[in-house]
């Protein structure tokens, strides 16, 4: 019987990563577990909408890559993104904000512009960008 496990090779930040469905933007801890999180690739997966409906409108695209488990993106993965992968999103402008699914009070939810890095709050009603987002679990690596 062989009990050898199979190590799994985890891309450097910025690289494909084709077995999860995209590009790798490094790691960080959600809910007190370490997860790689992974973005689809560029700005052709990026879709206009607000903070609240950008959840149903990433589960309406379906499957993306071999995925169904994208989600939208919390300020926090769209801070990594912005911090690891940059190129990959919109540079300039109105384009380059990123609406996250991170709240500010009842009305206004963070957004992240790629274009400088700056954190804002904006009307949860408002549409911008949002690129999804899908995360693995290291341990379970």
């Amino acid at each position: 019987m062989n009990n050898t496990a199979t190590a799994v090779t985890i891309p450097a930040i910025g690289q494909p990563w084709p077995e999860q469905g995209g590009v790798y933007i490094g790691a960080r801890l959600i809910d007190g577990q370490i997860h790689h999180v992974v973005i689809p690739g560029g700005t052709e997966y990026d879709i206009k909408a607000s903070h609240d409906n950008a959840a149903e409108r990433i589960a309406a695209k379906g499957e993306i890559n071999g995925f169904s488990d994208w989600r939208h993106g919390s300020q926090e993965d769209a801070m990594l993104a912005y911090i690891n992968a940059p190129n990959l999103f919109h540079r300039e402008g109105l384009e380059s904000i990123q609406i996250t699914s991170t709240p500010y009070g009842s009305n206004y939810a963070w957004a992240v512009d790629f274009e400088n890095g700056t954190v804002d709050t904006y009307t949860r009603t408002n549409e911008f960008r949002v690129r999804p987002f899908r995360s693995i679990i290291a341990s379970s690596l």
